[in-house]
């Protein structure tokens, strides 16, 4: 951040540059990374370069967080007007002038946009953590924990989940562990998790013991990083948790509940919702438009709806398996995920392995088919938290062997700074080391369109995808010919299995615009998917077979189903032989992947496993009304669309078949 005593203006060629040498400054190969042309610093005030070589926001290069220098560089001679040296910084802390305008530096809290003065300067952490003398686990029993440093070294611990300060507890003697369900609620009293809903459970949630402590050297006046490490004792008991593995997320209150920082409760967005005209004598409006003419929603009034990297927030992930043994843990980044379900009281996360909290980057097992990854989804079943939280899971699992991408789940529970958070699915995440992992695709050879905006690969990626949709919408398809060259952009049968199986589980809440995302490679590697063609990606199904209306005649249906009334499609289905291809593969997923007799056994399986925990679930996180009648109500609802299914969509595709321009078309 450079800031001013006076105005500044920065005009012809000033640029700021850094050097991935140390700080006597001689390495100057790289001065002139990104120019302060034309940009201005008001007197006394603040100019924000976010440099971030990762997705190319702002600057478009970034400062290693292992240290590197950064320069301020004048004329095209490269004049260093001044630089520094960046040492080596941990999570959400910045290397800044102590007082404005000052010559003293320090490792201090980050004011981005504001004064230095006031703001915190931190110890840097260079000691050992304390040893826990028991490792996080399931433990049968009572025992005592005892913490150790290294000589002269203090200890200071929280139970709250809290990153511990010197001004936290001073460990003197042996903790005890214990089962502490029996303990008040906290978090899970909490009130301000949901700006439509203020429901919280009327009993204690079982819990697990979560244990922050850091080592504190008083003569050097050094720290250690924090240790996490989580107990949940005499659950063996607790025959509801069988079978099932548990994640602990454990993260400082503050980072999710503090009202301007927090990410996951309602804070000052409830406010300025009410602020804007939310609130009417006394009552909140579930919407209302404003004075410019936008409209605002209730359920949208949470700063979980806030996204990007400043609202990500250092957490431990802890995972246990199937049979509660100790995989892993590690220091993380998460975020609040999803798309309107953010609004509800068990929000989704998104989980990241960065370097800049734990020197193991990568997940450290591997969750799925023997990928390992850096980032995970735990997922709370989207649009469809609120009754079975399967149907997306559950549908994808079902046609992985097609030619489309699905995200593999694996049931988990999560615990929240030890308290119980519900179910969720541990869930893959679409990104460059998904289609890495599973297509043999360099990452850096990757673009990735979610609906028609970029979501890796920028301009050029927007660009070759919109070209594909003119060339798709503007040529005349009827031809083979032309067919044929417009079909080199895209996999065919991805294109029409993502189509058909959208339509025969009936996804109404999917178009090209949304819940919508497809991949190909940037340039041609000589691969089989390295092939520079458009792949579709399946995903958030959670509304599909809902909302079906069995009184429209089939074929009706069909030809208005919403991708039917897409322009790409539309002109696909143009061509004889594409329409063949089409109607015979919705007859092949509905006769083999979503074949009844097979998702009916299946569903019922599914609904062994998640029955005593999606009930559980409802009780802990909406209310108790939702009972056994309830849940057996929802299942039975998609065993019967499929026991109905496939005689429709056969009646359906026969009906097109026998209209005119059908049988023209193949002619």
């Amino acid at each position: 951040m450079l800031t001013s005593e006076d105005a500044l203006s920065f005009h012809g060629e000033t640029h700021s540059g850094y050097s991935k040498r140390n700080e006597d400054g001689t390495d100057k190969e790289e001065l002139c990374k990104y120019s302060l042309q034309g940009m201005s610093i008001s007197a006394k005030g603040y100019l924000v370069v976010w440099l971030d070589e990762i997705t190319g926001e702002g600057a478009g290069f970034g400062i290693s967080n292992q240290g590197e220098s950064l320069y301020l560089v004048k004329g095209t001679k490269e004049e260093i007007v001044d630089y520094v040296y960046v040492p080596k910084l941990t999570y959400n802390t910045c290397y800044a002038r102590i007082e404005d305008g000052g010559t003293q530096w320090g490792v201090m809290q980050v004011t981005a946009g504001n004064t230095n003065a006031g703001a915190s300067v931190y110890i840097l952490p260079e000691l050992n953590e304390p040893v826990f003398s028991v490792e996080s686990g399931f433990y049968e029993k009572d025992f005592w924990l005892k913490l150790e440093a290294g000589v002269g070294e203090e200890i200071y611990y929280t139970l709250d989940g809290s990153e511990p300060t010197l001004e936290s507890v001073k460990y003197t003697k042996k903790i005890r562990i214990k089962d502490c369900s029996e303990k008040e609620n906290v978090f899970a009293a909490r009130k301000d998790l949901s700006p439509t809903r203020d429901y919280a459970p009327d009993f204690k949630v079982d819990k697990a013991t979560v244990v922050r402590a850091i080592s504190y050297n008083p003569l050097l006046n050094k720290v250690s990083d924090v240790a996490t490490k989580e107990y949940f004792v005499n659950y063996e008991n607790k025959k509801i948790y069988e079978d099932f593995s548990i994640a602990s997320i454990v993260v400082d209150p503050e980072d999710l509940f503090e009202y301007e920082k927090g990410i996951y409760g309602n804070g000052r967005k409830l406010d300025e919702y009410k602020g804007r005209g939310g609130i009417q004598d006394g009552k909140l409006l579930s919407s209302f438009i404003d004075e410019d003419g936008a409209i605002h929603h209730l359920y949208e009034a949470s700063n979980a709806f806030n996204e990007g990297k400043e609202w990500e927030r250092r957490a431990n992930f802890t995972y246990f398996n199937e049979k509660h043994e100790y995989e892993f843990s590690q220091e993380v980044g998460i975020r609040i995920a999803g798309a309107s379900s953010r609004g509800v009281p068990q929000k989704s996360f998104n989980i990241y392995g960065r370097d800049i909290y734990d020197e193991q980057v990568i997940f450290p097992y591997s969750f799925f088919e023997g990928k390992n990854t850096t980032t995970l989804k735990l997922r709370n079943g989207g649009t469809g938290n609120w009754d079975i939280k399967i149907r997306d899971a559950f549908f994808e699992s079902r046609v992985k062997d097609r030619a489309v991408s699905i995200q593999r789940s694996i049931p988990c529970i999560v615990f929240l700074n030890g308290e119980y958070w519900g179910i969720y699915n541990i869930r893959e995440r679409y990104n460059e080391e998904y289609i890495s992992n599973y297509y043999d695709v360099n990452e850096e050879n990757i673009w990735i369109m979610d609906g028609n905006r970029s979501k890796v690969g920028g301009n050029e990626a927007w660009e070759a995808y919109d070209f594909f949709i003119k060339m798709a919408t503007e040529c005349d398809l009827v031809y083979d010919d032309v067919y044929a060259m417009v079909s080199e952009l895209i996999d065919v049968q991805s294109f029409i299995d993502y189509c058909c199986i959208n339509i025969y589980i009936n996804n109404f809440d999917v178009s090209f615009e949304q819940n919508t995302a497809l991949w190909r490679s940037c340039v041609d590697d000589g691969s089989t998917y390295g092939d520079t063609k458009w792949r579709w990606m399946i995903f958030d199904l959670d509304l599909a077979t809902t909302e079906f209306d069995e009184a429209i005649a089939p074929g009706e249906w069909l030809k208005n189903f919403v991708l039917m009334q897409e322009p790409v499609v539309q002109s696909f289905m143009k061509n004889s032989q594409f329409k063949k291809q089409f109607y015979d593969t919705l007859l092949e997923i509905g006769s083999k992947n979503f074949n009844y007799e097979t998702v009916s056994k299946e569903l019922k399986e599914w609904k062994s496993v998640y029955e005593e925990q999606l009930l559980l679930n409802h009780k802990r996180v909406f209310n108790e009304g939702f009972g056994k009648e309830e849940l057996d109500e929802e299942f039975a609802m998609i065993d019967d669309f499929f026991a109905k299914r496939y005689q429709f969509i056969e009646q359906a595709v026969a009906e097109l078949k026998a209209e005119e321009g059908y049988k023209k078309a193949e002619n």
